[in-house]
């Protein structure tokens, strides 16, 4: 096995809540990238009013995602890795709230049930906020 590929299996099973997160995020951008609106949906009717484009999120959604599995791929290798996976793991439990908060708020809006997908997002939240409080102590502790 080549030592690139046992690098990221290794960074995998130390990192899997973050590798999952950043994988859904990626999925997110891809998903958005798809020919035609998905914002427009009624269970999406409170993401409009941030002013962002369908393509606007899929980018964001997308690069951050990646921006994300690079840092777990060099984790260790460089010191600074740990402080940008605290920041991809912030970055990702605002935007989980964010977004089981926003389908929340369509339910409402809708007069239609909660999805799953509110709390599905909120436990991704949650697993971001343990990522932020692991990727703190290995930079604290340069754990690689």
């Amino acid at each position: 096995m080549g030592a690139a590929m046992k690098t990221a299996l290794k960074s995998l099973a130390d990192r899997t809540n973050e590798w999952f997160s950043s994988l859904v995020m990626i999925a997110w951008g891809a998903t958005l990238a798809l020919p035609g609106d998905l914002l427009s949906q009624p269970g999406f009717v409170a993401f409009r009013r941030f002013g962002m484009t369908e393509a606007s999120w899929a980018a964001l959604f997308a690069f951050v995602g990646a921006a994300r599995i690079v840092a777990l791929y060099i984790n260790g290798r460089w010191p600074r890795s740990p402080h940008i996976r605290m920041v991809g793991a912030l970055f990702g439990a605002v935007s989980w709230v964010q977004a089981s908060v926003l389908l929340y708020e369509a339910a409402g809006i809708n007069n239609t049930p909660v999805t799953t997908g509110c709390a599905v997002y909120a436990l991704l939240a949650a697993f971001e906020l343990f990522s932020i409080n692991r990727a703190a102590f290995d930079a604290r502790y340069h754990v690689s």
